[in-house]
């Protein structure tokens, strides 16, 4: 007989809606309250995903992960070969500049 009043990560991860990944990095940046013990094999409990529940509901953006790079991919090249090269490239770079700011 299974207990199912506690569930894992993924099994929270999967209620959420998001991957097991998004919810880790909540935790680990606050976004959302970390359970009591966190380790690979936790014991979550339903008051715990109640909680988790209304963080995201305070925060809709929680359990979004925001991207890697937060300027042009392209724009990492400023001063390389590859920036002289693709001409075209740097052109659309000035756009997005432009655009942004």
């Amino acid at each position: 007989m299974t207990d199912t009043s506690t569930f894992g990560f993924p099994e929270a991860a999967s209620r959420l809606g998001v991957s097991l990944r998004v919810l880790r990095h909540a935790i680990r940046a606050g976004k959302v309250p970390a359970p009591a013990n966190s380790a690979a094999t936790a014991k979550l409990t339903p008051a715990w995903f109640d909680s988790v529940l209304e963080a995201v509901n305070a925060s809709p953006t929680a359990l979004i992960r925001t991207p890697a790079y937060k300027v042009a991919p392209f724009a990492r090249y400023v001063g390389t070969s590859a920036w002289r090269k693709y001409t075209n490239r740097v052109r659309e770079y000035a756009a997005y500049r432009a655009s942004v700011g």
